[in-house]
């Protein structure tokens, strides 16, 4: 009787093993394993490292996409503002903030980007203002700058909140600063706890932070991308 029982047993182990879902299983879970490897040792091109660029290289780069950048310091404050090289009137956009002295964090206050003047700036002039299909290639320029600046004054780290005052737009500026390589720190909100944050920052919102050196790098990255595929366009 025992031995029937078992016999039994090793006959729908047997059929359960080599049986078309079974072997499904093993199959994708092989191919998994396999992807994982793929992905393991597959060079990372983006963990290249670069060295950081130069302002002259950064005015160079900005010159030849028809930008002109304009810096200027007050204080622990500073401003980079991009104009249209062809018509200095047009204020493609701006960052602003200041050197925090607790910790010495470069606070990115404000980063505003006119779409119509960009617009029509491009409209003027044809061939201009080409950033090699990187979307936020005109805020890693002025704020290119502004983390220059703030590895000069000894700041380690960038800090940055999103503020909420429209869904839509907080959104918006989450993703645009994730894309530029921010991490999210936490949700400034109106609880009693988060008093101290709001006070530095003004209001709720998402506070987002990166080390200066990380994010030289990944925009060292991105410049020299825009440039490549810019110059690639040209010739």
């Amino acid at each position: 009787m025992i031995l029937f029982w078992t016999l039994l047993l090793l006959s729908m182990a047997l059929s359960f093993a080599f049986s078309p879902i079974t072997q499904s299983i093993l199959i994708t879970t092989r191919q998994r394993q396999l992807s994982h490897l793929r992905l393991a040792t597959t060079p990372d091109f983006t963990s290249t490292v670069l060295t950081p660029w130069a302002m002259d290289q950064l005015d160079a780069y900005a010159d030849s996409v028809g930008v002109v950048l304009t810096w200027s310091t007050l204080g622990p404050g500073y401003r980079a503002v991009a104009r249209a090289a062809h018509n200095e009137s047009l204020i493609l956009g701006y960052v602003e903030g200041f050197i925090r002295p607790a910790g010495q964090i470069l606070h990115l206050d404000k980063m505003e980007i006119f779409q119509p003047q960009l617009k029509k700036a491009r409209s003027e002039a044809p061939g201009c203002f080409d950033f090699g299909g990187v979307g936020i290639g005109l805020g890693v320029l002025m704020g290119y700058r502004c983390l220059w600046h703030g590895q000069q004054q000894g700041c380690s780290i960038a800090e940055f909140l999103a503020i909420d005052d429209e869904a839509f737009q907080h959104k918006r500026l989450v993703r645009y600063y994730q894309q530029a390589g921010f991490q999210i720190v936490k949700y400034v909100g109106d609880d009693f706890r988060d008093i101290p944050d709001r006070m530095v920052w003004g209001g709720c919102g998402t506070l987002m932070r990166e080390d200066i050196n990380l994010l030289m790098a990944k925009w060292t990255r991105l410049l020299s991308l825009m440039k490549k595929r810019a110059d690639r366009r040209k010739g």
